[in-house]
């Protein structure tokens, strides 16, 4: 079957991911610890919460930041920090526009709606081309629930088999394949290089 549909990631694909930067960054905007920082934000379950659709905007997600951290300054300082994990990859996206061909290329990603708003501000042009922009939080599921690879078909229209996947993550590949999508780790733009050439599974 022919895939109509590309389909990826977005940190550790279109956007380099790194995760200890955004901790290091965010402890010193709000002048905490960064364990600290850690705890209130992540192992306390809040970005979670965030990329699972508990908050529907990012004056929300702001709101909660400062109530758990104490936190009184610009929204500008605060959403940086925040998404400062996220690093474009301009030569991922030009890959993605020279081989593309005639397929639909849509973002389906684990985030919520700060990152969605701030990202989409400060990197307006690593959007192009994208027919949808599927945040986690709008679809009420995060990968690798197999429920939020369900969701996106029926978004797209699309049976199992039309939709060719990338993503970074060894365990969102494996639930892709389970549910009959053809599915490639990335591991640099020459995946997207060569995935026309491999066979469908």
């Amino acid at each position: 079957m022919r895939h109509h549909h590309l389909v990826v990631d977005l940190g550790g694909v279109l956007f380099a991911f790194d995760h200890a930067h955004r901790l290091q960054q965010l402890a010193a905007v709000l002048s905490l610890p960064l364990a600290q920082v850690d705890k209130l934000l992540w192992k306390s379950g809040f970005s979670a919460d965030c990329d699972s659709g508990r908050y529907t905007n990012a004056a929300q997600v702001r709101d909660r930041i400062r109530g758990a951290t104490g936190f009184t300054g610009s929204n500008e300082q605060l959403d940086i920090a925040w998404c400062s994990a996220f690093r474009p990859d301009h030569r991922v996206r030009e890959t993605l526009v020279r081989h593309r061909g005639s397929r639909s290329l849509t973002l389906f990603t684990n985030n919520g709606p700060l990152e969605e708003e701030v990202l989409l501000r400060l990197y307006p042009e690593m959007f192009n081309g994208f027919g949808q922009l599927l945040f986690s939080y709008r679809l009420g599921r995060r990968k690798p629930d197999p429920g939020a690879f369900v969701v996106v078909s029926k978004r797209l229209g699309a049976e199992p088999g039309e939709i060719l996947f990338i993503d970074d993550s060894p365990t969102n590949i494996d639930t892709a394949r389970s549910l009959g999508w053809t599915a490639i780790q990335f591991r640099g733009p020459e995946t997207i290089e060569c995935a026309p050439q491999l066979p469908i599974r």
